[in-house]
């Protein structure tokens, strides 16, 4: 398809953009082996120095560039993001806007519902942002028992993949704006970070007592708002951020990702094992 007026698919392939099609072409795809892919993220703060559009951004990007290494023959088809998230995490911060879990989960079903009633059968959650997950593993369930879709809450960050450690503090707190989302983006959209915000960031918080369980990310956590962890929103040093980071953290994301995105599009649930059947 030439790439002319239409540019709503940016960055998506225009071959691979569901709503260019007509009504007639969906209702003749074989759905048979195929997903369609709902990009997710967010608008909110990300400190002083990148833009609310980050994680949509990153996310969209990521995905695209993988879309692009996957066999043209397989059939993965992407709907226009959906670019809101919950972020109330974010909320007292100017600039975010977040929707309430709820409001998540009903949009979601909603847009599952659809792609259900055009004869799809898988439905990727394909999510950039930190603050959704939660939500997108109880909507996946709920909608896999509403309509039998085959339903992946995937987070482009967890792909069981080894990131190279970036020191002990910025590998517990940066987490947000930090080294690594700030390489990310100068590696992607150099443009729109402001590397002059960029001096006097680094937030390290500390506990006022000793915590031996509890991590800000893991197993065992607590909630948190942003404010708690950092006064200008950031969490992490942006100001070690580089180019180069950035490129190797997308290295590795972009090929895991497309191995996985492929999978997804022919993946069946398992059969049953009989009861009383004795493993091999």
């Amino acid at each position: 398809m030439p790439d002319r007026g239409a540019t709503l698919h940016h960055p998506f392939s225009p071959e691979r953009f569901l709503p260019y099609l007509t009504t007639t072409d969906v209702a003749t795809l074989d759905k048979d082996e195929a997903a369609v892919i709902l990009p997710l993220a967010s608008i909110e703060q990300h400190g002083p120095h990148l833009p609310l559009v980050t994680d949509s951004l990153i996310g969209e990007m990521l995905i695209a560039q993988a879309l692009e290494l996957v066999d043209p023959d397989i059939d993965l088809w992407v709907l226009p993001p959906l670019r809101y998230g919950k972020s109330n995490e974010h909320g007292r911060f100017p600039g975010t806007i977040t929707l309430s879990a709820a409001t998540l989960a009903a949009t979601i079903h909603d847009i599952a519902d659809s792609v259900h009633a055009s004869g799809f059968r898988r439905l990727i959650l394909a999510n950039g942002h930190g603050g959704n997950p939660g939500v997108l593993e109880n909507v996946a369930r709920d909608v896999r028992e509403k309509t039998g879709l085959i339903v992946f809450p995937l987070t482009i960050f967890r792909l069981n993949l080894s990131y190279p450690s970036l020191g002990e503090a910025e590998d517990e707190w940066g987490i947000h704006a930090g080294m690594l989302e700030t390489s990310l983006l100068l590696e992607l959209a150099p443009e729109l970070v402001h590397n002059d915000r960029t001096s006097g960031l680094a937030t390290y918080p500390h506990y006022p007592k000793a915590v031996e369980h509890l991590e800000l990310r893991g197993e065992v956590t607590y909630a948190w708002l942003a404010e708690d962890i950092s006064r200008a929103g950031n969490m992490g040093d942006p100001g070690r951020a580089n180019v180069e980071l950035g490129g190797e953290i997308r290295s590795l994301i972009v090929p895991r990702l497309a191995e996985v995105l492929a999978e997804m599009a022919t993946f069946e649930m398992p059969v049953p094992g009989d009861s009383g059947e004795v493993a091999p």
